[in-house]
């Protein structure tokens, strides 16, 4: 079981929430430079050229960085400690932080190649996390 605390959507994130409840993995991509950026941001950090298209991404990646939770700020989910968080590296370029399920800790490794998948939490919350391949 994942637990999740439900995230304040706002402007820029709401397309990014609206999309996994869709079952649909998108991320913001600028229409001058082309660089994806997650989060969301009203203009691109790279080139400052405003707005950005929401664009499918397959959900391949690679494990960049992770760490290991012992403790959960949130006593609800202490049944899922411990849990693995890890920054991905797309193979479309973009990194993405979420969790990694479907191993366990010592498993881990760096470059470990592995594939998205939709958690639905509830009717509002669909989180996008990640299974080693």
């Amino acid at each position: 079981m994942i637990g999740a605390i439900h995230p304040t959507e706002d402007f820029e994130s709401r397309p990014y929430w609206d999309w996994l409840r869709k079952e649909d993995f998108r991320l913001q991509k600028c229409g001058g430079c082309g660089k994806f950026r997650f989060p969301a941001y009203p203009s691109c950090p790279y080139c400052g050229q405003r707005g950005g298209d929401w664009v499918p991404l397959s959900g391949r990646g690679e494990i960049y960085s992770w760490f290991v939770a012992n403790v959960t700020p949130e006593p609800r989910y202490k049944e899922d400690v411990p849990y693995i968080i890890a920054t991905i590296q797309l193979e479309e370029g973009p990194r993405i932080v979420s969790q990694l399920v479907g191993c366990f800790p010592e498993e881990v490794k760096a470059d470990m190649p592995v594939q998205g998948k939709y958690h639905r939490v509830d009717d509002k919350l669909v989180l996008y996390v990640f299974n080693p391949v």
